[in-house]
């Protein structure tokens, strides 16, 4: 299996039962620090990974749509690591008995100065910022999402000692485009 592809599948009730073989490799490349090996994945359902409402409710929605016959085109997410952005593609597959494939392919990296908020052991405060699960935007307000940098620099996080708390959500143009992938 090529290195930049990288497949997990899910039981009928979202357990995790297997992933490929290079995903801890994959996992170390996004500055897990080893939190996440195979042993630690599989056999634990896959919202024990996935803790906000919104992206939750994404994938859900997905599922039950795969579940019930819809085909799925490739759906556009970004996977970024501190010092790196990854534009990847998202595929489902229907399996037998209600099971899923779940394919991530790396379509292209861009390297960029190494961004403090993305690192593991980075120094927090006690302030929320949510960012989106797909594309990695920053919530600006309920209307406005920038790109990291962009709103890193509005937000004046650059000159911060410490950075906010992630926490993730979908922006609306995300949630969109991945249920317009499984429209006719």
């Amino acid at each position: 299996m090529s290195e930049d592809v990288f497949t997990y599948r899910i039981d009928n009730t979202d357990t995790i039962v297997s992933v490929s073989d290079n995903f801890y490799t994959f996992a170390e490349r996004n500055d897990w620090h080893g939190r996440w090996r195979p042993e630690d994945v599989v056999g634990h359902s896959l919202w024990d990974f996935i803790q906000d409402r919104e992206t939750q409710h994404l994938y859900q929605e997905l599922f039950r749509r795969v579940r019930k016959g819809r085909r799925c085109r490739a759906i556009p997410f970004r996977c970024d690591s501190p010092d790196e952005r990854r534009f990847l593609e998202l595929l489902l597959e229907a399996l037998p008995d209600q099971q899923i494939a779940i394919t991530s392919k790396i379509v292209r990296t861009e390297h960029r100065n190494r961004i403090r908020l993305l690192e593991a052991g980075t120094s927090r405060s006690t302030d929320y910022l949510t960012i989106c699960s797909m594309c990695k935007k920053i919530k600006m307000s309920a209307q406005h999402w920038a790109e990291i940098e962009e709103g890193l620099v509005q937000l004046r996080l650059f000159e911060a000692d410490d950075m906010p708390l992630l926490t993730h959500g979908v922006c609306p143009e995300c949630y969109q485009v991945a249920m317009g992938e499984l429209d006719d």
